[in-house]
């Protein structure tokens, strides 16, 4: 990760994890999310081209040219001082409320801030900025007010963005199930560590920061999405973490359970949007 002298450095350890595609982020031709690497990824509908959470030059200039970038929240591994340098400052940069000095100099010619309410018009596609449950904060809790998930939407389509997720209170995710008709959401199956922890955690206490794959498959079932993609995973090494064990945790636990629309992309590789992405998740219980 950055160092909290460094805030524009690039992220230390993180050694990428080969994966099936490394292309550009080119869509097949229509609306589509094309997975770019842990929380990156690339959403376009209605010929409006979204970038979110960009980490790693590489990943920013295989996103191709984009109308704006959303951040979900300040962590440094989804706010990336680093590889907005890359990114051209005409595009419009939406951040969490509380977030704008972290890149006041970075020179961006329109910074917006947002928070769950608010909504960015990008000409014919609707932002919406939508609640959920992750730390605050950059280098420490409480120091930026704000996480954000996002909901793009256009020609009767929505695509969902949750960023980072904890273990806590997930209905939250109940209310977003009945506010949109996902085509699909995006969610985070792993954090810093091995599985295994995060399972623990989950069980044994009340809160936690990052989710495992058996939460991200209660939210997708919540939310009633019609495709899951899975994304924090497979990208980079850091620590004790495993880079395939969340993938492999999400498919056994998929197909115990029955759950369809289970769509694990390589990097680059892109999920066209429709009445294929999935078949639409159903609430358990």
């Amino acid at each position: 990760m950055a160092t909290a002298t460094d805030p524009g450095a690039q992220p230390a350890g993180a050694e990428p994890v080969p994966a099936r595609a490394e292309t550009a982020a080119a869509p097949p031709g229509g609306p589509a999310v094309t997975w770019l690497g842990h929380a990156t990824a690339v959403v376009e509908l209605a010929g409006r081209r979204v970038l979110f959470d960009p980490l790693g030059r590489g990943r920013a200039r295989r996103a191709g040219p984009v109308d704006a970038v959303l951040i979900t929240h300040s962590h440094v591994d989804h706010l990336n001082r680093w590889t907005l340098k890359a990114i051209d400052r005409d595009t419009l940069l939406v951040v969490p409320r509380g977030a704008r000095p972290i890149v006041a100099d970075l020179g961006f010619r329109e910074v917006r801030e947002a928070e769950p309410g608010d909504h960015v018009d990008l000409g014919g596609v609707d932002v919406v900025a939508v609640e959920t449950k992750h730390d605050n904060g950059r280098w420490r809790k409480g120091d930026a007010p704000v996480c954000t998930g996002y909901v793009v939407r256009a020609d009767g389509l929505a695509v969902h963005h949750a960023g980072d997720v904890d273990f806590s209170d997930h209905s939250v995710f109940d209310e977003l199930g009945k506010r949109f008709d996902l085509a699909a959401t995006l969610l985070p199956i792993g954090g810093m560590l091995p599985v295994a922890y995060y399972r623990w955690r989950r069980t044994a206490m009340d809160r936690g920061v990052h989710i495992d794959p058996d939460c991200a498959l209660d939210i997708y079932q919540r939310l009633g999405a019609r495709a899951l993609v899975p994304i924090h995973w497979g990208t980079v090494n850091l620590r004790l973490s495993g880079s395939q064990g969340p993938r492999k945790r999400l498919e056994v636990q998929a197909a115990a359970a029955g759950i369809a629309g289970v769509r694990i992309l390589g990097h680059g590789e892109a999920l066209p949007l429709g009445p294929n992405a999935g078949d639409r998740a159903t609430p358990s219980g």
